[in-house]
């Protein structure tokens, strides 16, 4: 089956769910369509960038809490307040990454999560805006998407935007010269790329449709707390990539449906060992898919070359 034809298949399916899933399912499906968005913006980075953030929580986070503020505090309304998580995240990406990306490999993961720790602990300190640790509560939609099958709608109205834009900046020109900067620096630069600002764009670019992802998973979740920053909530887009293929453009979109689809089986099942599971299962897919759930398929044309910066 062609690529083209299977995403139409998807599309139709995902279309018509809510008219044969109950309301759990439908939450679960928009969870799926959140996580998916989150792990394809880390891609950007991670697959076409060849930059690891261990840090990018913290745009998530500014996403939710920016949404979540504005909503709770300043009585905006959701459709107003949603555009201004990317906004405040990109803005977050743009100052933190002027100094992350001036570093390569193991420094520029630990920076970024040196500053992700900055952005939760701040949320955590700051009692009187932000709640600290007991976060912002009663953060749902308005009434006309308060149902699970409106709110669903409406996320996979907003994922499927954001991923079609992420889809033309990695086919477009800039992509090009970023994955050429992933592949070698010094011969980018060579060739005339300015290596820092490609790199810095694709951060803010990440930063600011994580901080989408975060914004929609406020009113998903009803409440943000500090833990949106905390630097294991980074992990989650890495290990989705992980899982569905970081080689691959949709490979984030089908890691986050085979990562929360595992965690609703064994968290039913073993709660406590959820975590031992993730574990070998992500030991597993490195050691023998390493090109994730999405080489099981096939997705050849949608295959990047393997990143040879860490």
């Amino acid at each position: 089956m062609r690529p083209a034809a299977g995403l139409g298949l998807l599309a139709l399916a995902l279309a018509v769910a809510p008219l044969a899933l109950p309301p759990f399912f439908l939450q679960l499906l928009t969870e799926i369509a959140i996580v998916g968005l989150f792990a394809t913006a880390f891609n950007l980075l991670m697959g076409f960038g060849g930059m690891v953030s261990f840090g990018h929580a913290a745009y998530f986070a500014l996403g939710a809490y920016t949404a979540a503020l504005l909503v709770k505090r300043a009585g905006v309304p959701l459709l107003l307040a949603l555009p201004a998580a990317p906004v405040v995240a990109a803005a977050g990406a743009l100052l933190f990454g002027f100094f992350i990306v001036r570093l390569s490999h193991t420094y520029f993961a630990m920076l970024s999560l040196a500053f992700a720790q900055i952005v939760f602990t701040v949320i955590f300190k700051w009692k009187a805006l932000t709640g600290g640790d007991d976060g912002l509560l009663d953060v749902w939609p308005p009434s006309l998407l308060k149902s699970p099958a409106a709110y669903y709608y409406f996320t996979l109205a907003i994922v499927a935007l954001c991923v079609l834009a992420l889809h033309a900046i990695v086919d477009s020109p800039f992509g090009y010269a970023l994955k050429a900067v992933r592949e070698n620096p010094r011969r980018a630069r060579y060739i005339g790329i300015d290596v820092r600002r490609h790199q810095l764009a694709a951060f803010v670019i990440s930063g600011a449709f994580s901080g989408v992802a975060g914004g929609l998973f406020a009113f998903y979740n009803g409440s943000v707390f500090p833990d949106f920053a905390y630097f294991t909530k980074s992990f989650e887009p890495l290990v989705v990539a992980l899982l569905g293929g970081v080689q691959s453009f949709f490979g984030p979109l089908a890691g986050a449906l085979g990562f929360k689809i595992l965690e609703w089986m064994i968290s039913r099942q073993w709660p406590v060992y959820w975590p031992l599971f993730l574990g070998s299962i992500v030991i597993v897919v490195i050691v023998l898919l390493p090109a994730g759930f999405v080489g099981l398929v096939g997705g050849r044309p949608w295959r990047t070359r393997p990143s040879a910066k860490a």
